[in-house]
């Protein structure tokens, strides 16, 4: 996934039928919001959205959208596989 956003110039071919873990990546995105000390209001702020879809995202009622991951990604310079829960 990083190599087809343009974050890593590594080409790995994985099994692509996994089902998206929508608690992982909540929990994730919560762990990495929390490190930079951004409240939900201001990342909701800068990706031009509601606090309570950040909270949806967090609690992993809702799949985070593709272009609010790739901005929050880009933004801070962490991987996309990382805030998927693949990577550490």
């Amino acid at each position: 996934m990083d190599y087809v956003l343009g974050l890593s110039n590594v080409r790995q071919y994985d099994i692509v039928n996994r089902v998206i873990d929508k608690k992982n990546i909540g929990i994730k995105l919560k762990e990495f919001r929390k490190e930079k000390n951004i409240t939900q209001e201001e990342l909701a702020n800068i990706l031009n959205t509601t606090h309570s879809t950040i909270s949806a995202y967090e609690s992993g009622k809702t799949t985070i959208l593709t272009a609010f991951a790739y901005e929050i990604c880009k933004r801070y310079n962490i991987s996309m596989d990382y805030l998927c829960g693949r990577t550490r």
